[in-house]
Order: C-alpha cells, then sequence, then structure tokens
C-alpha cells in the first residue's frame, strides 16, 4: 500500500512565519518597548527571506528522509501530478507500506511530519538570533521524529509470536 504526503512550499513558510511572529510577540512582553520593534525584525522569517527560508526547507526535508527506514520510501512516481505540487518547490514523500497498516494514522503521521518541518526551520533560523528559543525548538525534533517511527510500525493485527520450546 502506497500512501503519500505532500508539503507545499507556500503552507511550510506560512507555519513558520506565523510560529516566528508569535514569538517574537512573547519576546515583546519580555522586553522594553524601546526593543520591541528590533525582536519583531530579528526573529520574524517572513517573505524577505526566501532563499534562506528554501535552503532550510531542503534540508529539512534531507532530514525527514534520512530519519524514515528505507524500508518504506519510496521513489516519486514519474507521472505523479497534483494541482498543489510543484517539484522544484515543495516537498512530496512516497511511503510504501505493509499491506495491515490501518490508515487512521495518516493524518496523524502528516502533522507530525508538519511538525518536524516547521521545527527544524525554526530551530536553524534562531540558531544565531535566539540561542535559548532554538535550544527548545531543537529539543522537539528527536521526540517528533520517534513519534512518526512508532506511527510507521503500527499494524491492524498484533504480532503473532511462536511458541517456544525447551
Amino acid at each position: 500500500m502506497t500512501i503519500y504526503f505532500i508539503f507545499t512550499h507556500d503552507q511550510i513558510q506560512k507555519a513558520v512565519k506565523m510560529e516566528t511572529s508569535l514569538l517574537a510577540i512573547r519576546r515583546k512582553q519580555q522586553n522594553a518597548a524601546g526593543e520591541t520593534e528590533d525582536m519583531l525584525k530579528e526573529l520574524v522569517m517572513d517573505e524577505q527571506y526566501e532563499p534562506m527560508f528554501k535552503r532550510l526547507f531542503f534540508q529539512a526535508h534531507a532530514e525527514v528522509i534520512s530519519k524514515i527506514s528505507v524500508n518504506y520510501l519510496m521513489d516519486t512516481p514519474t507521472d505523479f501530478t497534483s494541482n498543489d505540487y510543484k517539484a522544484e518547490r515543495d516537498f512530496v514523500l512516497f511511503l510504501n507500506m505493509h499491506c495491515d497498516f490501518p490508515l487512521q494514522y495518516k493524518p496523524s503521521i502528516e502533522i507530525k511530519l508538519e511538525q518536524y518541518l516547521i521545527d527544524y526551520i525554526c530551530y536553524r533560523w534562531l540558531e544565531t538570533k535566539s540561542p535559548n528559543d532554538a535550544a527548545t525548538y531543537a529539543s522537539r525534533l528527536q521526540p517528533t521524529i520517534q513519534e512518526i517511527q512508532v506511527l510507521l510500525i503500527r499494524k491492524t493485527q498484533p504480532l503473532k509470536r511462536r511458541p517456544s520450546f525447551p
């Protein structure tokens, strides 16, 4: 069974912009009024940083691919077309799942993958700007990828163990 996920450049960029904007607003509350404007300009990753976002987005792809077992990875079909997908900008992930994979887990995996992409980009963006905030995003990466890995191996039928004889 094949399942696929599409993460568009615009979708992830919008989520990263929202995440960094909310972070900048929280920092606004912690800083004096004179520093508020500087924190917004400093922390928000918006469309002005398009080349940087694109680079970090592709690095996040590579991280996701390297963390998923090769048994699940599948080449993107050459005849795959979608209105939402542009090969040079977006991230599409095809997974070859075992036959008794419960499809109810697909939305959960998609949410976790999106969370990983956003957290990775925010972590890399904030590395030099706000190391404490970057550490928070970095600390989320490993647990999120472990949750994805656990969801990928779920089955509708439990594993059957053969009886052991002495």
